[in-house]
């Protein structure tokens, strides 16, 4: 059933009142704003002036321990403070502790036997006169004497338990104070009067020191923990705040507050937010365990020691008692208001309604005529003259509406009509267009949309009543209305930007234009080519750049690289290419993982980025290798310049995952055009240079020179006739006897390897190993020296000469590469030669890269009967603490000392300290080339065991060793005693 109308008369008062609720509820709420805004102001300003009345009196007792510490040092300075005047100067400094009753101790501690006087405020209100004779060679009893109206009495005698208050924090920290003394963080006391509850405090310290600055003793004035909060608590009790001291530092902890006792508490949840964000000098609301508090915060610095963060709070309330009065008040007043209104608003609505009811009527008879029937409203009896006019309008209105329908009815057939042949023509057409998934749009020469398919409607959200509106209210560009004119005049298909349903998208857009009635038709073929699009645009991307650290990679690099030399040479200016290798990075990888070292890679990435300038390039080269191309140098120092600021960034840490990263990286420089003209040349060339500045230690940068390309063609070069000396019988080996200084008699040698080219000559091994150790031929070579020296020995031992043990030098590759121990058996199983006929020399360096796995391998040498020995000891990275876990057999030290021994008296030094460690490891001392006869000579004086050098032969054949043998060639002693 249809709802009747509302009266006039219900309206009227409904309104009046609904305006009154409206006015009064508006004035409501501007005193509730106001109020709010009232009560934060106040509320803000009460709880900042009680912060600052509680800092001023906490700066108040800081400075009065203060006053009272220098009262307490004037009294130990005038006289000079000793052990036997220590009870008198604490006496004369018992008033100024007696006026700080928030003070807990005030003390002296003398330097010389560590003797410790102090005052102590007891919980109860005694005080106490403490005497610790600390390291005092005489009376080592530590006294105290209790305050009494007549004085100081004694109290009691105990033992002090070694107490020496010299080893305490508050005498350390003395020590480096400046003379006006310095405060302590909170730390744990010794509490001598007893009990087991820790007690906590702080301690205002300062040296003594006589006229001539020599240290006297240390003063300390000491406030506990509970004395503070106690101190605290009065000062809350009088602003009506809670009061709450954080100490700031590496672990803050909470020194202040009603649940502290006698210990700091972990800081809770809520404060850790206000020291979180550094927060000093906050007043506002916060919320802190489910209540709304006013808060302030104030930091407080005590002299030359920690940082306090004060913090004074209150609970929060929307509207202070006073201003809900008023509030309350208005309220009375404005449902008097409504009430009288309303009432009012009924006698007018009674008087003005009378009239209104007649037309009322007047208009339902009508309601019941025949349609055909004139509208006619007679005249109103009685009224206000504006209800007569509105009855007179009314008349004139209705035969208005009578001939508007008669209009109206015959649009409406033609409307009907129409869209009949319409929604015919949508039938058909959308058979053939809802069957796709192109969007397709028809306009008309006006350019308003008259037709679509299923797939426009998706992808514009348009609806099929919105026909005949313009396409540019429909179809937009992200930035405003699309410039139509111009896409309709194309002939080839376009890529458009267009919004639509789901936002912005990439269009293909075709145009084909026809004539209906001589006017044009234009349909519109729309395709959704955003995923094609981001999808070419990434693989562009990738081509381009590196798929980890985003970087550039070397392809565009190169093409950076060639544009910039083409620029150079139009503009005469410089550009460098930087190759930098990070230092070491597989150790990254092998203790966290190569997901960890990636995450640091595109760090590095960001850091090298974040140093350059804009029109500058760094490309990811691969691994843990970056390229940084720098354009537009005014000369070399400029690149100079950037591989230092890179050099130095990459030396701070990185901080990972909770892990603190320490990195270095070496780099290459290659300059355009001083040293080359192409783009292939200088990635080569900071090549060469990158691996010349890791020779020379890492963590630097070095420039190209053209020294540098003639020593790789160098190396190349020899590293090509190198591998095939062996096959070629150009490797051959020297022995250098090894001479006892007990007997003279031959007791060894050591197996030298020599390559003697048929074009380059005798070429050293300084040149030669290196690059074999590089290229990784140390491996076959390191096999044919180490069988050709055991087929050798086997061969002296068949021969019938004395038994020799030949030494064999190992390298790094071959200890990183290779079981040490399993070679050795199996190359012994191969010759024959005995076990103890072979011995092996390793260097300190060597050994030093995984001391864990060398003890394990020489354990497994020893036992299988092989000699092993350490070269060159001195010169590498001696650990003594591992030395004495290895089972060599003899120490050999190097030729560099026993050079120089005669002349430097360091040298000399060294070297009887490494035959004295030596013997008592029980290791045989073997010193390498000794050429004089004062060097024989000191050597034997100092008893070391064995030498080789020129001095008795230089490395000979195997045909020539084997004769010295066969001789019995021996050193002449007499003669170099």
């Amino acid at each position: 059933m249809k709802q009747a109308p509302r009266s006039f008369t219900h309206a009227l008062v409904l309104n009046a009142t609904g305006l009154v609720i409206v006015l009064v509820a508006a004035f409501l709420v501007a005193m509730v704003w106001q109020g709010v805004s009232s009560t934060r102001e106040a509320e803000e300003r009460d709880v900042a002036r009680a912060l600052e009345r509680a800092v001023e009196r906490l700066q108040i007792l800081i400075r009065a321990a203060e006053m009272t510490a220098d009262s307490a040092a004037r009294a130990a300075g005038n006289p000079t403070v000793t052990g036997a005047t220590l009870q008198a100067v604490l006496e004369k400094s018992l008033a100024a502790f007696e006026q700080r009753p928030e003070l807990s101790y005030l003390g002296i501690a003398l330097a010389e036997h560590g003797e410790y006087g102090n005052l102590e405020r007891t919980a109860d209100g005694r005080i106490l006169l403490w005497l610790h004779p600390g390291a005092r060679p005489t009376d080592p009893v530590t006294r105290n004497h209790l305050l009494t109206d007549t004085g100081f009495k004694p109290h009691e005698q105990r033992d002090p338990d070694g107490y020496d208050p010299r080893v305490r924090p508050f005498y350390r920290a003395a020590l480096d104070a400046p003379v006006e003394g310095r405060w302590l963080p909170a730390y744990q006391w010794i509490v001598h009067g007893g009990g087991s509850t820790p007690l906590w405090g702080f301690s205002y310290v300062r040296p003594l020191r006589d006229h001539a600055g020599q240290l006297i003793g240390v003063l300390d004035a000491d406030l506990d923990i509970p004395a503070l909060n106690r101190f605290l608590a009065a000062i809350a009790a009088e602003y009506a705040v809670e009061l709450q001291v954080v100490e700031l530092g590496g672990t803050p902890s909470l020194i202040g507050a009603r649940q502290v006792g006698s210990a700091p508490l972990p800081v809770p949840d809520e404060l850790g937010t206000l020291i979180g964000g550094g927060v000093d000098g906050f007043v506002g609301r916060v919320q802190w365990q489910d209540e709304d508090r006013w808060a302030a915060t104030r930091q407080l610095t005590l002299p030359g020691g920690p940082t306090w963060l004060i913090v004074a709070s209150r609970p929060a309330t929307l509207i202070d008692a006073p201003l809900r009065k008023q509030l309350y008040q208005v309220a009375g007043m404005g449902l008097a208001m409504l009430l009288g209104l309303v009432l009012i608003s009924v006698r007018m609505a009674r008087r003005f309604g009378r009239p209104l009811a007649e037309l009322e009527r007047s208009v339902a008879r009508i309601e019941q005529l025949d349609s055909r029937a004139p509208l006619v409203i007679p005249p109103l009896s009685d009224g206000f003259r504006e209800t007569r006019r509105l009855g007179e309008a009314l008349g004139r209105m209705a035969t208005a509406l009578r001939q508007r329908e008669e209009q109206l009815a015959i649009q409406n057939v033609q409307l009907l009509e129409a869209k009949e042949q319409q929604l015919a023509s949508l039938a058909l057409k959308g058979a053939v267009f809802d069957s796709t998934d192109t969007a397709i749009l028809s306009l008309d020469h006006d350019l308003a949309v008259i037709e679509w398919n299923a797939a426009a409607e998706r992808l514009f959200a348009l609806r099929r009543d919105e026909t005949g509106r313009a396409v540019a209210e429909k179809l937009c560009a992200p930035d405003g209305p699309a410039d139509w004119s111009a896409i309709l005049a194309r002939t080839e298909p376009g890529i458009f930007q267009l919004t639509g349903a789901q936002g912005v998208f990439e269009a293909e857009l075709r145009v084909i234009a026809l004539h209906r009635d001589g006017r044009p038709i234009h349909t519109l073929f729309i395709n959704d080519v955003s995923a094609r699009r981001n999808a070419e645009r990434r693989l562009r991307h990738l081509a381009t750049h590196d798929a980890l650290t985003d970087l550039p990679n070397r392809h565009l690099l190169q093409e950076r690289l060639e544009q910039a030399i083409a620029c150079s040479d139009r503009s005469g200016r410089s550009l460098a290419l930087l190759l930098l290798d990070l230092d070491r990075f597989k150790i990254i990888n092998d203790a966290y993982g190569h997901p960890f070292g990636d995450e640091v890679l595109k760090v590095i990435g960001a850091r090298l980025v974040s140093l350059l300038r804009p029109n500058d390039t760094v490309a990811r080269h691969g691994g843990d290798q970056f390229l940084i191309l720098l354009t537009d140098l005014h000369d070399s120092t400029d690149a100079d310049l950037s591989a230092c600021q890179i050099i130095e960034r990459l030396r701070q840490p990185i901080t990972l995952e909770g892990r603190e990263i320490h990195l270095s990286g070496s780099i290459g420089l290659s300059v355009f055009p001083q040293d080359c003209d192409t783009a292939d040349a200088l990635i080569i060339n900071a090549d060469l240079a990158m691996y010349r500045a890791k020779s020379l230690g890492r963590n630097t940068f070095q420039g190209f020179t053209q020294e540098l390309s003639r020593d790789t063609q160098r190396r190349v070069s020899l590293e090509t006739c190198l591998r095939g000396a062996a096959a070629a019988g150009q490797l051959q080996l020297l022995y250098q006897p090894k001479v006892s200084l007990q007997s003279g008699a031959i007791v060894g040698c050591e197996a030298l390897l020599r390559w003697h080219h048929p074009e380059l000559g005798m070429v050293p091994p300084s040149h030669f190993i290196p690059v074999a150790e590089d290229s990784g031929l140390i491996i076959p070579i390191s096999d044919w020296v180490l069988r050709t020296a055991c087929l050798q020995a086997k061969a002296w031992s068949d021969a019938g000469l004395p038994p020799t043990t030949v030494a064999v030098n190992i390298s790094a590759r071959q200890l990183l590469q290779q079981d040490l121990a399993a070679w050795t058996a199996d190359m012994l199983r191969e010759t024959g030669l005995a076990p103890e006929l072979l011995e092996l020399e390793l260097t300190e360096s060597l050994i030093a890269q995984d001391v864990e796995k060398m003890i394990a391998t020489f354990g497994r040498l020893k036992a299988a009967g092989v000699k092993l020995s350490i070269d060159d000891f001195g010169t590498g990275y001696s650990s003594l603490a591992y030395l004495k876990h290895f089972r060599v057999d003899a120490l050999k030290i190097d030729q560099s000392f026993v050079r120089n021994m005669l002349t430097q008296t360091e040298d000399a030094t060294i070297v009887r300290a490494v035959i004295a460690l030596a013997h008592n490891l029980k290791f045989k001392v073997i010193a390498e080339g000794v050429e004089t006869a004062e060097q024989c000579g000191l050597l034997r004086e100092h008893r070391c065991d064995e030498i080789q050098g020129y001095y008795f032969s230089k490395p000979v054949s195997a045909e020539a060793f084997a004769a010295l043998l066969r001789r019995d060639l021996r050193l002449t002693l007499d003669s170099v005693l």
